[in-house]
């Protein structure tokens, strides 16, 4: 599983513009904007699992502690994905790097299901069949084969250097084994991120529909094929448009339509009167 290659050549070509350009720094943010970029991706990461608050509603909630009158689960999920974050940020920022390893997934995965599943079932591998809607695709069932390839996934990261490749890797393969009970790509999110995170890397969010569209299209034909490429051009792509919409004029961008860095134009100087 884990020498399956991952990105094609012009992915290949887009995480290296990505992994060198001063625009994806996460060190480059200041506190405030860190603050911003946590409340973003909790949307993101939210509104993927069906959450109904809105932006706005995120905001306030995450910054001022105003709570919308929607149901308390969408509130809690939003508080566990922002504190969630939150730790990884200061973790990184004061330790360094994290090791994704059984210890970290298991600890993330109670973080972020906290008081939305019952206390047995928070931080442990589960014991009992889970379905996915939208897809034929159906996750293993017993608890032997479920722990087996959990273990695996995660040796078999290294396998990767390129800190985006296994950052998809990671996302995918947790996110297609569903090795909790709920929570899961939840889970597989944080971690592609912690793998970013890890390499002053800004996370992947969104809070247009249609990239959230996009992102569920590349995990489902993954979850059928084991196929990477869809999901793999949502990550590269959303994070060169973010990139490209941040860049000055004198500033070299990535077109997608032809694959291609495209320099600035020059400057002429106009004739000194």
């Amino acid at each position: 599983m884990g020498t399956k290659p991952i990105f094609n050549d012009i992915q290949l070509k887009k995480s290296a513009f990505i992994l060198k350009n001063k625009y994806a720094k996460l060190s480059a943010l200041s506190s405030g904007e860190i603050k911003n970029l946590a409340v973003v991706w909790c949307y993101y990461s939210g509104k993927i699992e069906g959450n109904t608050y809105t932006y706005v509603e995120t905001e306030a909630l995450l910054k001022d502690d105003v709570t919308s009158p929607k149901r308390y689960e969408d509130a809690k999920m939003l508080k566990n994905l922002y504190n969630s974050f939150i730790t990884i940020l200061e973790q990184i920022s004061k330790e360094g790097a994290i090791d994704i390893d059984e210890r970290t997934v298991l600890s993330i995965h109670s973080m972020l299901i906290d008081e939305l599943v019952q206390t047995r079932d928070k931080g442990i591998l589960r014991s009992k069949a889970v379905g996915i809607t939208g897809t034929a695709y159906t996750p293993p069932k017993e608890a032997d084969e479920i722990k087996e390839r959990f273990g695996q996934i995660l040796s078999d990261q290294y396998h990767y250097a390129d800190p985006m490749q296994r950052a998809v890797y990671l996302h995918c393969n947790i996110a297609r084994l569903q090795p909790f009970i709920d929570g899961n790509k939840r889970t597989s999110r944080l971690l592609e991120s912690i793998v970013l995170i890890n390499n002053d890397v800004i996370p992947v969010y969104s809070a247009k529909d249609e990239d959230l569209l996009n992102y569920r299209k590349g995990l489902i034909h993954f979850y059928e094929t084991e196929d990477y490429s869809l999901y793999a051009d949502y990550f590269l792509n959303r994070q060169i448009q973010r990139i490209n919409e941040i860049s000055l004029k004198t500033d070299i961008k990535f077109d997608l339509m032809t694959n291609r860095q495209i320099k600035p134009p020059v400057q002429s100087k106009g004739r000194k009167m």
